[in-house]
């Protein structure tokens, strides 16, 4: 049980006011607790496990947003040492809402994906230095990043049992279609990289549903605009359908100078880096298995 007078020192280092009640929150790799605060404000604790590591990922990409105004994550505290409470543990504000999936059958959930599509494009107005994970992107040039990307999910597909034929004939269309496509990128940008409203936050208003929140920054790295547009679509038009041109909509002008074909590529490379991952961790119990993604691969495949 969370002791909220162990609480008390930190909350007023802080500057804040003293706690009032405590409510263990769903879901998250760890416990996470909203703790009530006099005045009426809240924040999240954070508990970290001893043999994880405390969220550098994560605060490294609240310093990235801290210029934009997004309801994102702030970190107000990070403690390792495990003297003022005895786990490793975060603070964060408490960005009120419910995850958007919440909201699926209300009239305005179509609504959300216009604005999804706004954050995405917000996120991408954040230039990177390079190209790659956080914190340290390591690649200079766009296509040898696509180029390792690639390399690795078609590999990933192969070991993972993927029809060697069917890859073939994928691998001759992403070779064909990569000069065109990739070196026009140049610009690194903040992607997301798992942008669907199993990570937003919304409420309802009196004009319909508002995002209040953006979560889950575990795959954010510094890639190119449209892949990440790509990915945001590939995978809220998995669970709805048609929700792209809703998506494309909020986004506003895509900068490519081919954007149809250039969302087709990248949504073939997510597409593999997808059907492997979810063979990895069991969802696709077998490479002879249907599934949409190698339904679509199959597609792609003899399309060309």
């Amino acid at each position: 049980m969370l002791q909220l007078d162990a609480l008390a020192p930190i909350l007023d280092g802080l500057g804040l006011m003293p706690a009032l009640s405590a409510d263990r929150l769903p879901g998250g790799s760890g416990a996470s607790w909203r703790i009530d605060l006099e005045g009426g404000a809240a924040v999240v604790l954070k508990i970290y496990d001893d043999r994880k590591n405390l969220p550098r990922h994560d605060t490294h990409v609240a310093r990235l947003l801290a210029a934009l105004d997004l309801p994102v994550t702030q970190y107000l505290l990070v403690d390792d040492s495990q003297t003022r409470l005895p786990f490793r543990f975060a603070l964060t504000n408490f960005i009120p809402g419910d995850p958007a999936t919440a909201f699926a059958s209300h009239r305005h959930y179509h609504d959300l994906f216009r604005q999804i599509g706004g954050l995405a494009s917000k996120l991408h107005s954040i230039a990177m230095p390079a190209f790659g994970s956080f914190p340290n992107p390591a690649y200079s040039e766009h296509s040898d990043y696509i180029r390792s990307l690639a390399d690795h999910a078609f590999g990933q597909c192969l070991a993972h049992g993927a029809d060697p034929t069917l890859l073939a004939r994928l691998q001759r269309i992403f070779d064909s279609d990569f000069a065109a496509i990739v070196p026009v990128t140049t610009q690194a940008v903040f992607a997301h990289d798992d942008l669907h409203p199993g990570n937003v936050l919304a409420v309802e208003t009196d004009a319909g549903l508002s995002i209040s929140g953006l979560i889950d920054f575990g795959n954010a790295r510094a890639s190119c605009a449209v892949m990440d547009l790509a990915k945001t679509i590939f995978i809220c038009e998995h669970d709805a359908p048609g929700s792209g041109a809703a998506i494309l909509e909020g986004y506003g002008a895509i900068d490519h100078p081919s954007p149809t074909e250039a969302l087709a590529f990248y949504t073939l490379l997510h597409r593999l880096i997808m059907w492997w991952w979810l063979r990895h961790v069991g969802v696709i119990e077998s490479a002879d298995a249907d599934s949409d993604i190698m339904t679509a691969l199959r597609i792609t495949a003899s399309a060309r």
